[in-house]
C-alpha cells in the first residue's frame, strides 16, 4: 500500500511504495520536483515545495480511496487461476466424487480442452492421498493453481500457510525421474521469484509418488516422498501452530515473470509498460535508469557530450536495461546500436521493423562513406562497447586506421549538439578478433576528440578514465550489474563459470551447492541422446526453450551429429532459430541446427546442451592453450576462455554439457564431475 511520513528532522515528506511504481508514475514524482533517497528506499521532497507535497497527499488519498473500493471475492479469483481450494477442514468433508465433478467442471469451462482419463485418475489418487492425512484444518489447499502468464503450467496441490507455501507435484510413479524434480523445482523457484504474496513466505517443494511406498530422500535439492511417507514431511514443515491467511488474495496476487530479450523488445515496440518485476528492482535498473534520465536532462539542458558506461555480468541485465533507456526518453531522438549480428537478426524478425535496432557496423559504415547528415539521434547505446573493434581490425576488414570508439566520437560531435553515448559493458565476453583492447580504446577516443567530454561510470572504471572530467553527483553503483537476471541467480553462475575457466577449481566447486539451491540445474553427459532426451520431455513446460550450441572451432562434435563448422553453421536462420514456433524444423528445440558462441551472445535459452569441443582440454591442473606457441593470455588464447564463458552463461533454468566421449576429453568431463555438475542419468 502507498503511503507517506513526514521527515521533521529534515523538514521533509517521503512517499513509500510496496513495490516499484513505474516510470510513468517516476516522471510524474519528477515533474513534481520529488527525488529518489536510495538508502530509504523512497521518493521525497521539501514540505517547503508546495506543489509536490499537494502531489503526494492527492495521490496517496486516491491510491487509499482506490483500494477500498476493490472487494475480492471467492468466485472472481477462482475463476481461471485455480480448480479448487478451501480450508483443510472444509476439504476433508468433501466427497470423492462430487469433488472429482467439481474439480472437472471448472478445469473444463476455464480450460475448453478433453479432459483425459489419466488426468482424472491424478486427482483420484492426488485426493485419496491427501484425505489421509491429519494436517491443521487452518491450512488452505489448492488444487491446479494455474500460474499467470505461463501457459497453462500448474502445479498439482498447494498447502497455504501465514509463514509457508508448500507445493506438492504428484507423480504415478514408482521411481523419481530427473523431469519430475527440475518440474517442482522450476514452480517452486518462479513461485518465490515472481510471486508477490509468497515474498514473506518459505517456498517448500515436494514430489510426490505414489506407486512406491517408504521413499523420503532428498534428491537434487528436492524432497521426494511417497505418500505413505507425507505426513511425517508435513509435520516437519508445520511444526508449530497454524497462522491461517486468505487464500484468495494469495491466489489473486501479482505474478510477473522476467521476459526475455525478445519478450521485453516486443512490449516496447506496442508502447506497454515492462511488468514490477522484483528481480529486476533488486538488480539495481530503475536506479541505473533513474541516473541516465537525469543525465540526459543535464545534458540536453547545458549542450554537453557525456559517455555513460554501465557494467555488468552475463545475464546481468545490460541489454535490457539499454532497451528501456532508449524508449523511456520521450521526444528524444535515441537508438540502440549493436554489433552483434545475431541479435539484431533476431530482434528485427520478432518485431517485424528495422527501426528498433541498427547494426552498429552499418551506421559506422555510413558516416564513414557520407558523414551520415541525417544522424539525429541524441541518445545512443552502445551495445557490448568492450568489443568495438580496434584500429587493425577497422585496418583489416574496413581499410580505416581509426577504431569504431574514434568514429562513433568523432559522429556525436560533428553531428550531435549534445548527447548522451552509453556504453554496455559486459565482462570476459571478447571472443572475436581485435575485441581485446577494451576501455582503453574508449579513453584514447576521448583524448584525440574535440570537445571536453564528461563521464559517469562505476568506480572500479575511474581509474580508465583519470585524465577526463568524471561525474561523481550520481549514484556509481548503480551503474555496476552484479545481479544475474538470465539465471534466476545472483551472479553466481557467472561466478562460477569465471573460476572454472580460470581453473580455479577448488573456489568453482565451493559455489555448487549454493547454486543448487536456487534450483538452477548443471548437468553433463557423454550421450547426445539423453541430453536431447532430457530437453523434449522437459518441453512439457509450454514456452521453454532449448538447443543446441558450440565452441566455433569444430573438430569431434560433428561425429556426434553436432555441425558446428563454419559452413553448417553459416547456413542456421538464426532468427528462426530463436523465433520460430518449436515445431517448426528450423526451431532451436528440433534439436538439429548447432549456433556458436557468435550468434549466441546477447541471446538466452531456459535450458542448452552445450557441445564441448577439443578446442578447450584439461590437462590435470590448468587448461591447454589453444595456441601452444603463444602466452596464455594472448588475444587467441583468451577469446577461447571467453567462449565458453560465454556458452556457459547461456541458461535461464540451467545447461547440459555434452562431452564426446573420446579419451582426449576424458579429462574435461572427469573435472566437470569433480567441480560438482551433475551427471545426467
Amino acid at each position: 500500500m502507498v503511503h507517506y511520513e513526514l521527515n521533521e528532522q529534515q523538514n521533509g515528506i517521503e512517499l513509500y511504495f510496496d513495490g516499484f511504481p513505474g516510470y510513468p508514475l517516476i516522471n510524474e514524482m519528477k515533474s513534481h520536483k520529488l527525488r529518489w533517497n536510495p538508502s530509504k528506499k523512497c521518493w521525497w521532497t521539501y514540505q517547503s515545495n508546495v506543489e509536490g507535497v499537494k502531489f503526494i497527499k492527492d495521490y496517496c488519498a486516491k491510491s487509499t480511496e482506490d483500494n477500498a473500493d476493490k472487494t475480492i471475492t471467492f468466485d472472481k479469483m477462482i475463476k481461471g487461476r485455480c480448480c479448487y481450494v478451501d480450508t483443510i477442514f472444509n476439504f476433508n468433508k468433501e466427497n470423492e466424487n462430487d469433488f472429482i465433478n467439481k474439480i472437472k467442471s471448472t478445469f473444463l469451462e476455464e480450460h475448453l480442452v478433453d479432459l483425459s482419463d489419466s488426468q482424472i485418475n491424478a486427482w483420484v489418487d492426488s485426493f485419496r492421498v491427501m484425505q489421509n492425512l491429519n494436517l491443521n484444518p487452518n491450512l488452505n489447499i489448492i488444487f491446479e493453481y494455474v500460474l499467470p502468464y505461463e501457459s497453462g503450467r500448474r502445479p498439482d496441490i498447494i498447502l497455504i500457510s501465514n509463514d509457508h507455501v508448500v507445493i506438492l507435484e504428484f507423480k504415478m510413479k514408482h521411481e523419481v525421474k530427473y523431469e519430475d524434480i527440475d518440474q517442482v523445482k522450476a514452480y517452486a523457484r518462479d513461485i518465490r521469484e515472481y510471486h508477490y504474496e509468497s515474498r514473506d513466505k518459505e517456498v517448500v517443494p515436494l514430489l510426490v509418488l505414489t506407486r512406491t511406498s517408504g521413499l523420503n530422500e532428498e534428491i537434487n535439492n528436492i524432497t521426494c516422498v511417497s505418500g505413505d511417507m507425507l505426513q511425517g514431511v508435513l509435520d516437519n514443515i508445520f511444526t508449530y501452530e497454524i497462522t491461517d491467511c486468505d487464500a484468495n488474495y494469495w491466489i489473486a496476487s501479482k505474478y510477473e515473470p522476467l521476459p526475455t530479450i525478445v519478450e521485453a523488445a516486443r512490449t516496447f515496440m506496442k508502447n506497454e509498460p515492462l511488468p514490477n518485476i522484483r528481480r529486476v528492482n533488486s538488480a539495481g535498473i530503475p536506479q541505473a535508469i533513474e541516473n541516465l534520465e537525469n543525465l540526459t536532462e543535464y545534458a540536453r539542458d547545458n549542450q554537453k557530450h557525456i559517455i555513460a558506461l554501465v557494467t555488468g555480468v552475463p545475464g546481468a541485465g545490460k541489454t535490457y536495461l539499454g532497451l528501456q533507456y532508449v524508449y523511456d526518453i520521450e521526444k528524444v531522438g535515441s537508438v540502440y546500436l549493436s554489433g552483434n549480428g545475431p541479435l539484431v537478426e533476431v530482434l528485427t524478425d520478432a518485431l517485424k521493423s528495422k527501426n528498433f535496432v541498427r547494426n552498429l557496423h552499418t551506421v559506422i559504415n555510413e558516416y564513414r562513406r557520407t558523414g551520415a547528415p541525417d544522424f539525429d539521434k541524441n541518445i545512443i547505446v552502445f551495445d557490448e562497447g568492450q568489443r568495438a573493434w580496434d584500429s587493425e581490425q577497422m585496418a583489416a576488414k574496413r581499410n580505416d586506421d581509426r577504431s569504431e570508439p574514434d568514429i562513433m566520437i568523432e559522429l556525436c560531435e560533428n553531428r550531435l549538439d549534445w548527447c548522451v553515448l552509453l556504453i554496455l559493458v559486459g565482462e570476459g565476453q571478447e571472443i572475436y578478433n581485435g575485441e581485446n583492447s577494451g576501455m582503453a580504446l574508449w579513453d584514447i577516443a576521448l583524448k584525440n576528440s574535440k570537445f571536453d567530454w564528461e563521464i559517469a561510470c562505476p568506480a572500479k572504471l575511474d581509474s580508465y578514465f583519470e585524465d577526463h572530467l568524471l561525474l561523481d553527483n550520481i549514484e556509481k553503483d548503480s551503474f555496476d550489474l552484479t545481479v544475474s537476471l538470465r539465471s534466476h541467480l545472483s551472479g553466481t553462475v557467472s561466478e562460477f563459470v569465471n573460476y572454472l575457466m580460470a581453473g580455479e577449481i577448488e573456489k568453482a566447486s565451493q559455489l555448487t551447492d549454493e547454486i543448487y539451491a536456487e534450483d538452477y540445474d548443471m548437468y553433463c553427459t557423454r550421450n547426445l541422446d539423453k541430453a536431447k532426451d532430457y530437453c523434449k520431455r522437459y518441453s512439457e513446460e509450454p514456452n521453454k526453450q532449448y538447443g543446441l550450441i558450440a565452441s566455433s572451432k569444430s573438430s569431434v562434435l560433428k561425429n556426434y551429429g553436432m555441425y558446428n563448422d563454419f559452413k553448417s553453421t553459416r547456413k542456421v536462420n538464426v532468427a528462426k532459430w530463436f523465433n520460430a514456433p518449436s515445431n517448426d524444423p528450423q526451431s532451436c528445440c528440433a534439436l538439429k541446427d548447432v549456433v556458436t558462441e557468435f550468434a549466441i551472445q546477447g541471446l538466452e535459452l531456459d535450458m542448452p546442451i552445450i557441445g564441448w569441443e577439443t578446442d578447450m582440454i584439461w590437462n590435470g591442473s590448468e587448461w591447454e592453450k589453444f595456441r601452444k606457441n603463444e602466452d596464455e593470455n594472448s588475444d587467441a588464447n583468451t577469446y577461447r576462455r571467453n567462449s565458453y564463458r560465454v556458452l556457459l552463461t547461456r541458461g535461464r533454468d540451467g545447461f547440459i554439457v555434452f562431452v564426446p566421449p573420446v579419451d582426449k576429453l576424458d579429462s574435461v568431463y572427469e573435472l566437470l564431475l569433480s567441480v560438482g555438475i551433475k551427471e545426467l542419468n
